[in-house]
């Protein structure tokens, strides 16, 4: 069993709950009142490896940016969420990453960028392109989705990160032990050549 911890940030009413509701339960409710973090719990299979997951949805304000940081650290793995129809939802997403990047102060940070709300077109005020720029300039992977309609594309948008979580996570190969094996094969090769020519 893999264990992984996901942060779900972005501004209020841009879909957080709803996202993590609708990858647990499969149910879409749209109105939510909380005024705590919550931490939900369930377990997947995500490419033949049973994964444990604990998924934290915290109420963010501007104003609070240093209680956001225990969570950053807690997490390995992050969803950024904006609504199309919320420009500054959008716009508060450089800063949330600026500091899970200061907090976690590494280069990659598995980070997912989850543009909500696409059921809405006739109140749109962010483009998909704008979304894919972003994504590009903050080093995120990028889902357009609607959590009202689409329940596979919640679990591809938190599918993605769990492997994005769980290749960060495995260790590169060592080097210098790879050379070895590579060297011994073609030695036995070689080995076996010869022996087949005399």
């Amino acid at each position: 069993m893999i264990p992984l911890k996901l942060l779900v940030l972005g501004a209020q009413n841009t879909g957080k709950t709803a996202l993590c509701v609708r990858f647990l339960t499969r149910r879409f409710i749209g109105e939510y009142d909380h005024k705590k973090e919550m931490i939900y719990r369930c377990t997947r299979v995500v490419d033949q490896e049973s994964v444990d997951v604990e998924i934290m949805d915290v109420v963010w304000k501007e104003s609070c940016a240093g209680s956001l940081e225990a969570s950053i650290r807690w997490a390995d793995g992050f969803l950024l969420l904006y609504s199309i129809t919320q420009r500054r939802s959008f716009l508060e997403v450089t800063q949330l990453k600026a500091l899970i990047d200061q907090t976690k102060q590494s280069l990659v940070v598995p980070t997912v960028l989850v543009a909500n709300k696409a059921d809405l077109e006739l109140g749109r005020e962010v483009t998909a392109e704008e979304g894919q720029r972003l994504a590009k300039d903050l080093r995120c992977a990028f889902r357009e989705l609607s959590v009202a309609e689409a329940v596979l594309s919640v679990e591809a948008a938190v599918f993605q990160l769990i492997r994005l979580v769980m290749d960060h996570q495995r260790p590169l190969p060592d080097r210098r032990s790879y050379m070895l094996t590579v060297r011994h094969a073609l030695t036995r090769k070689l080995t076996r050549s010869k022996t087949m020519q005399w």
